[in-house]
């Protein structure tokens, strides 16, 4: 299991580094690396964690079947003129025998997207069967934590001493809200295991101190990276998620139950809820509001959407659309969507995006009921369920949910809540 678990974090490196170097081939090796590391778990799994493992991720597995079938749908020729893409039509008269059609406008890009998602399924299934072991869980937290807080570092000394892209600027500083969640997640870890282990003969306090300070100095460092895109937005995002997270540590800390829990829910809730109708008007797309791009990107988004048909465009078909529409919009200089929550809407259906939604918000609900039935390790699942509503919020924010590294560090913190949701027993 060691080497599998060295093909994960091999896949994570991979998946972090493709964001900052301009390498194709690196992006096609992640799937390589999952792959093998799957390969290796099957054959070498403990029948107990097998066991765990299998239980766990069934219903995970069933609702990840969902959206591999509709992109399967999309690129299949349908005799339903309805659900056809218009672009279809459009096209037929250039053929001698008109094309049958597809909702994808793309169907090449589609199956680049479908193998792409299967990775990302991949990376959650791998995670989850090597971290139902504790020393495996606290190894992958500790690679999340410092994969987040290296991105961070590296888009600050990109803004100093160079000239980040929009696009590496973007995903760094997603990523490093997420480091927000994850060093508060390791630094609960450094002093829980403090706590349990300081009565034990040869337990140094520099066991402790040393690996704090060090986690408290990546949470500055993540902090500093988002301060510094003085984006009001991503701050939101951060705090969501930092503040969820720790909701979740003081309930059980102070041991408030379900009465405390309860008003600390509602009481977020409601902040959260002000905000958010202060920030939309009655007229705004929620898909575009808390987007800060320049006018001409968000008008071609917008006027994508409005033109694409209820079942979409076809996973991974935003790229082939985008020029088309700058023809109207020659000041365009980025052809990236405005948003994740719009390249999903446009992609496969304004109701894929609400479904999507609401799947991200009963995982986290899920797993925060997870962290609250677990004892010494519930930073585990409660650092997963921060993380995903950071996520959402990210999704309206910008588009870096599409890039290359932030939707492989997603599937790992929601394999790695998964796996440690339920109690386990610490095996080799």
């Amino acid at each position: 299991m060691f080497v599998a678990l060295g093909f994960l974090l091999g896949s994570l490196a991979l998946s972090v580094a493709s964001s900052f170097l301009d390498a194709t081939i690196l992006p096609t090796l992640i799937p390589l690396f999952v792959a093998a590391g799957l390969a290796i778990v099957a054959v070498n799994v403990p029948t107990q964690e097998a066991e765990r493992f299998s239980a766990l991720v069934r219903p995970v597995a069933l609702c990840a079947i969902v959206p591999a079938v509709w992109m399967l749908l999309q690129m299949a020729p349908l005799p339903f003129p309805g659900l056809v893409h218009p672009v279809w039509r459009s096209v037929a008269a250039a053929f001698p025998h008109p094309p049958a059609g597809a909702i994808s406008v793309d169907i090449g890009a589609t199956t680049l997207a479908l193998a792409r998602y299967a990775a990302l399924v991949g990376a959650l299934l791998l995670t989850t069967a090597l971290t139902v072991n504790r020393e495996r869980a606290e190894t992958v937290l500790a690679a999340l934590a410092g994969a987040t807080t290296l991105c961070a570092a590296l888009v600050i000394a990109l803004d100093l001493f160079g000239a980040p892209t929009a696009a590496v600027r973007e995903e760094a500083t997603s990523a490093a809200c997420l480091g927000v969640v994850l060093n508060a997640a390791l630094a609960c870890f450094v002093f829980e295991r403090h706590e349990t282990r300081r009565a034990k003969l040869g337990f140094s306090t520099a066991k402790f101190l040393y690996p704090m300070a060090a986690t408290i100095v990546a949470f500055a460092i993540c902090v500093a990276a988002i301060g510094r895109a003085w984006s009001g937005s991503l701050s939101f995002a951060a705090a969501c998620g930092f503040s969820a997270f720790a909701a979740i540590f003081i309930v059980r800390r102070l041991n408030l139950g379900r009465w405390g829990a309860g008003a600390l829910a509602v009481t977020g809730a409601v902040i959260v809820f002000a905000l958010i109708t202060g920030a939309i008007d009655a007229e705004s797309d929620a898909r575009l509001t808390f987007v800060r791009k320049d006018a001409a990107t968000i008008d071609l988004t917008r006027r994508i959407l409005a033109d694409t048909p209820p079942a979409g465009a076809g996973a991974g078909a935003f790229a082939s659309l985008a020029p088309i529409y700058r023809s109207a919009s020659p000041d365009v200089a980025d052809l990236r969507a405005a948003t994740a929550a719009a390249q999903l809407s446009i992609e496969l259906g304004r109701p894929a995006l609400w479904a999507s939604l609401a799947a991200a918000l009963a995982g986290a609900a899920a797993l925060v009921r997870a962290a609250a039935r677990r004892g010494r390790d519930s930073f585990f699942p409660a650092a997963a369920a921060a993380s995903l509503l950071t996520l959402i919020v990210l999704a309206f924010i910008n588009v870096s949910l599409f890039a290359p590294a932030l939707p492989f560090l997603a599937a790992v913190i929601c394999g790695l809540g998964l796996a440690q949701s339920q109690q386990s027993r610490s095996s080799a």
